[in-house]
């Protein structure tokens, strides 16, 4: 299936993004250091019903930025690039679907620019501001020390253990590598890591912004007890959203790409995204 790609000017950076697929948009955000190429398995599923947008975060990949990210909005900044996005490749209100730090950026999304938003899924959206873990913590602590140290992949293994310490994938799938791992890792850990540690998203702001709008979070069928799924179940709780597991565990979009895109269509299916 023929993917299109483009460079789109925004704030300051130019984002690279992939569109492929017909049918009405849907917008992938990535979690972690992933690229546009992250769930590739997920939207190529997708991209037979619908028309799939995925990019690289600023910051990695093929869309670097010279310029540092606004200092304590770095979430909002995320944000911001999307509802650009969507705006430029004038495709909006539009479906979204986040992971991780993806979700929390949709969930900023949501917030700041519902207009753009007509649907929402948030797979596992890393909230310390909601569910206080101190166990979690120390082990994050044990992750920003090894980054600190330029120590990126150290950094990124304890954390891969802290999320989902025994990953599995459906048969024949090998979750995707970013372009430039060494480089996105090191933005990822100088920016985006900390200001998800940071974050302050509040739910009654979610939970207005989702009046009227599909909004749903998911946690992993892997992850049930973990600090990600408390997260995902907690704000669902407040927000009055539903809750719906995912199979597999926090990586789950990448390492069960069928099973993950059948949801997805089946929720869009019978009008809950």
């Amino acid at each position: 299936m023929a993917v299109r790609q483009e460079a789109v000017a925004v704030d300051g950076v130019e984002l690279h993004c992939e569109i492929v697929g017909a049918g009405s948009p849907l917008l992938v955000i990535q979690g972690g250091v992933s690229d546009a190429g992250g769930t590739a398995g997920f939207v190529e599923h997708l991209a037979r019903k619908y028309t799939v947008i995925t990019y690289d975060r600023r910051g990695l990949s093929r869309s670097p930025a010279p310029i540092p990210p606004r200092p304590g909005e770095i979430l909002e900044q995320h944000a911001d690039d999307a509802a650009a996005l969507l705006a430029r490749l004038e495709v909006g209100p539009c479906r979204v679907v986040g992971a991780s730090i993806g979700a929390v950026i949709g969930l900023h999304l949501l917030v700041r620019s519902p207009n753009a938003v007509s649907g929402l899924l948030a797979h596992e959206p890393p909230l310390p501001n909601l569910v206080r873990d101190p166990e979690r913590e120390a082990g994050l602590d044990q992750v920003q020390a090894k980054a600190a140290e330029g120590e990126h992949l150290a950094a990124v293994g304890i954390m891969g253990k802290l999320t989902e310490p025994d990953p599995e994938t459906e048969p024949g799938v090998r979750p995707a590598r970013p372009l430039n791992l060494t480089e996105n890792l090191a933005y990822f850990f100088a920016h985006d890591f900390t200001a998800v540690r940071s974050g302050t998203l509040d739910p009654s702001e979610v939970a207005a912004a989702a009046r009227g709008r599909r909004v749903c979070l998911t946690g992993g069928v892997r992850s049930r007890g973990r600090w990600e799924y408390r997260c995902a179940s907690a704000l669902a709780a407040l927000t009055g959203a539903q809750l719906l597991e995912l199979p597999g565990g926090h990586n789950g979009l990448a390492s069960h790409p069928q099973c993950s895109a059948a949801l997805v269509d089946e929720l869009v299916g019978s009008d809950r995204l």
